[in-house]
């Protein structure tokens, strides 16, 4: 079966390998201009031999992806690098950014966790799922530990972006169709209020910062869950942080780019991430409209959205969740033209195995029609 599997990715990539191979040095567009409009995908192809990343990567290019956002250590990313400049696709290197998961260094420094305004710390308690570990931007420790992981990768040499994710709060609130999937304390989760085990961060230095600057703890405010000035303040936190390790990526030579909430207010207001006031080159939003109970036209709405507030000369590529079209094609293809139609300068597919021969070869008909 294993070799059965290896003959038919083989196959299914062998003509487009054909086609991009005689050209193995192509070049590639670093700023954006050479198309109008761009197609990227995340993910990686594993633990495959170098082979079958090249063919998986050929694959790609000639259904016209230019960008890849793989996982992975320095070593997998050169490689991908490598592979990829014969092919002119970018790619990126996705890093978690807060969310630390099991991380030994970070559990060894209990104070470099963000609270909750139960005083739960996030090193003992993980809301929602086992992974979800979050650091505190207020934090010293931890936060230069999330600079020198942005600043490893940036110095890797061909890189287009350190990919910054999991940048934000736990989630304050989840998406209507994710609150079925999880309980509390035994019962259906129901967050029809913002509930104090997701309210974070009450770390101690942001409890102390705050009443310097403003005469009252944020855990004795009467109205904390919805006080605009503590949710700006920790939104502030995350930015400045952001605007730190956005300063390495340019002074190793490289972008900086985010995974980021739908649009700028649901962010603010679903992880406390204020990501239309970052000065990132790259901002991918994540429009999923499954999560949170839309249809198709979520994804125009969500990036007109985000198109309309960030900064001048930053590029919005629009993400959207494969799996949310399943065999739905007609809305698969409407998704390409919502981004493109409301002024994304590009598309970005969460994620790239669950990419089909259907969904590429649509995406090589837009990627020619938008392309001219």
């Amino acid at each position: 079966m294993k070799n059965l599997s290896l003959i038919i990715l083989f196959l299914a990539s062998f003509e487009s390998f054909q086609l991009l191979a005689s050209n193995p040095e192509t070049t590639i567009d670093k700023s954006y201009t050479a198309k109008k409009f761009y197609f990227a995908t995340w993910g990686d192809p594993g633990n495959a031999t170098e082979d079958l990343k090249t063919l998986w990567m050929a694959k790609l290019a000639n259904a016209g992806i230019t960008d890849i956002l793989p996982g992975g250590d320095a070593e997998q990313l050169k490689e991908l690098i490598r592979i990829g400049n014969k092919y002119g696709i970018r790619v990126h290197a996705w890093h978690w950014m807060m969310n630390v998961g099991g991380a030994q260094e970070c559990r060894d420094h209990p104070d470099w966790y963000s609270v909750n305004a139960l005083g739960q710390s996030c090193r003992d308690y993980h809301p929602y799922v086992d992974y979800y570990s979050f650091l505190s931007p207020f934090s010293p420790g931890a936060r230069e530990y999330v600079k020198k992981g942005v600043r490893e990768l940036a110095k890797i040499k061909g890189l287009a972006s350190v990919h910054f994710d999991y940048i934000r709060y736990v989630d304050v609130v989840l998406g209507a169709d994710l609150q079925k999937k999880y309980k509390l304390n035994g019962k259906p989760l129901m967050q029809d209020r913002l509930l104090p085990e997701f309210d974070f961060d009450y770390h101690p230095l942001a409890r102390k910062e705050f009443k310097e600057k403003f005469g009252v703890d944020p855990m004795d405010l009467p109205d904390k869950e919805e006080n605009p000035a503590w949710k700006q303040f920790r939104m502030n936190a995350i930015t400045s942080l952001v605007e730190e390790c956005i300063q390495i990526c340019h002074q190793e030579g490289t972008q900086a780019s985010a995974a980021v909430f739908p649009f700028p207010e649901l962010a603010r207001e679903y992880v406390r991430q204020d990501w239309s006031h970052w000065s990132l080159d790259l901002f991918f939003p994540m429009a999923y409209k499954k999560d949170h109970q839309g249809n198709v036209n979520w994804v125009g709405f969500a990036t007109k959205e985000g198109v309309r507030d960030i900064k001048p000369g930053a590029i919005l590529f629009t993400g959207v969740a494969t799996d949310d079209y399943g065999e739905n094609m007609a809305d698969f293809e409407e998704a390409i033209k919502q981004a493109h139609d409301n002024g994304a300068k590009g598309i970005c597919f969460f994620h790239a195995n669950a990419l089909n021969e259907k969904h590429l070869n649509i995406i090589k008909q837009y990627d020619q029609l938008y392309n001219k």
